[in-house]
């Protein structure tokens, strides 16, 4: 195999070689009540490892607290990568980490050349136990007034690590709709979400920025936040337009207001809920579709095809009805092998799409659980929503059979590790540039 195919392959792998191990300490006898099928095993350690949050068995009541502890780890391995705990080992024994596991950090967390790898390493470690310890020390007292302190404190470490990897898993009994009318259990929660969602390149370059006061902003920076904050306030407009007389009509204002910024927030890649979505509209539905679809930032522990790849699709598009023959933004041209990665990406994200929802809607008919919409939606909104590695769900997923959630397994695996990765892998063929090009000849488009 090439050499440039063997950082792809040690992603896959890692990943990979983490659902096994999930999978089979999760079939262990101790770390489950009743019985507990192999598939819907291997499906809750795939979620887990691929910070999904889509669910077969229900976490709160199927799973011990051994099991609990064991879907929490592989949270945090999934959200930070497996590679970057691999890496920790390699610092903490004073041995140089391997080129591979360097090209996977550096492409995954930072994106460019430059840096001690070894302090990006220790400075997404110490911003994630920091971000977590705060989250679980806020959800701490407020969780005690409904449960025993041991049991309130290991709920709040939970949800910290879940939220803060975007992941979406719930052991709370019942889940996150009996806190509904709840201010501050939804705000934290947003702010852990939005602590991991919005990448780490953003944070260093925030703190690099407060530290040197005459450094000028990236156009990385500038243009991930801009898309970020405007899918967080356009989505929050449209579901209080949308859901004002629906899903958040029992709301007193204010917190309709918040609830409706929670539900643009958690599509891009959480999976949280207060609100039951099988009881949305059809048309939030379709756009909480959009929204899985962009998902996170890049560098974040979410997934999606990322906010700067949307910018730099809408920027193209922007650019070309203005007349630039080049894509430019905020000054700054980007340069066309960017804008070809990104239109790549979204063509392999909708063939994974459409592919996965082919073989979903073509095995066994499950029991449908929407109250409105249609079969189609349902099964589409799932495959979204596990190839954005995002948990929401209509309420299909537990009915599935067992081809379906090999379907989704697969899906939300995909999405974890990367369409242009997994394909480049399974292609066999290096991402290199090439050095020549074939003649030129037009094509009727439109």
């Amino acid at each position: 195999m090439s050499s440039p195919l063997k950082p792809t392959l040690y992603l896959v792998s890692s990943f990979a070689g983490a659902i096994i191990l999930g999978t089979i300490l999760l079939s262990l006898p101790w770390m489950h009540h009743d019985e507990l099928a192999l598939i819907d095993a291997l499906f809750t350690a795939t979620s887990a490892v691929c910070v999904t949050g889509l669910t077969v068995v229900d976490t709160a009541s199927a799973f011990t607290l051994p099991g609990k502890v064991v879907i929490m780890i592989l949270i945090q391995l999934g959200g930070l990568g497996v590679m970057t705990f691999y890496s920790m080992f390699f610092l903490l024994r004073g041995r140089r980490i391997p080129i591979e596991e360097r090209l996977i950090l550096r492409e995954s967390f930072w994106g460019r050349r430059g840096g001690r790898l070894s302090s990006l390493i220790l400075t997404i470690l110490f911003y994630t136990m920091v971000v977590e310890f705060l989250v679980t020390l806020l959800l701490f007292p407020f969780l005690a007034r409904y449960y025993s302190w041991p049991s309130a404190l290991f709920h709040a470490l939970f949800h910290a690590v879940s939220a803060f990897c975007n992941a979406g898993f719930s052991d709370l009994p019942g889940g996150l709709v009996p806190f509904a009318r709840s201010y501050f259990f939804p705000l934290i929660l947003m702010l852990a979400i939005l602590a991991g969602n919005t990448g780490f390149p953003i944070v260093f370059e925030g703190v690099h920025r407060f530290r040197q006061k005459n450094r000028s902003w990236s156009l990385h920076f500038k243009l991930t936040l801009l898309i970020h904050l405007l899918l967080v306030l356009i989505g929050a407009l449209i579901f209080l337009w949308l859901e004002n007389g629906g899903a958040l009509r029992e709301f007193p204002a204010p917190l309709r207001v918040l609830q409706a910024v929670f539900l643009s927030v958690t599509p891009r890649t959480a999976g949280f809920s207060f609100v039951d979505i099988r009881y949305l509209s059809v048309p939030s539905l379709y756009f909480l579709l959009f929204l899985m679809l962009v998902g996170a930032c890049p560098g974040s522990t979410g997934g999606g095809i990322k906010t700067t790849t949307f910018g730099v699709l809408a920027a193209t598009v922007w650019s070309r009805l203005r007349g630039f023959s080049r894509t430019s933004v905020f000054g700054r041209t980007i340069p066309d092998s960017q804008v070809t990665k990104a239109l790549t990406l979204v063509g392999l994200y909708l063939l994974v799409i459409f592919t996965a929802q082919f073989f979903l809607i073509s095995l066994p008919p499950h029991r449908p659980f929407l109250n409105s919409g249609s079969e189609f939606l349902a099964h589409l909104f799932e495959v979204f929503s596990a190839l954005g590695t995002v948990g929401l769900s209509t309420g299909i997923t537990p009915h599935l059979s067992t081809p379906a959630k090999g379907v989704l397994i697969l899906t939300m695996f995909t999405g974890r590790v990367g369409v242009l990765s997994l394909a480049m892998l399974l292609s066999g063929l290096p991402a290199r540039s090439k050095t020549f090009y074939y003649a030129q000849e037009e094509v009727l488009l439109g």
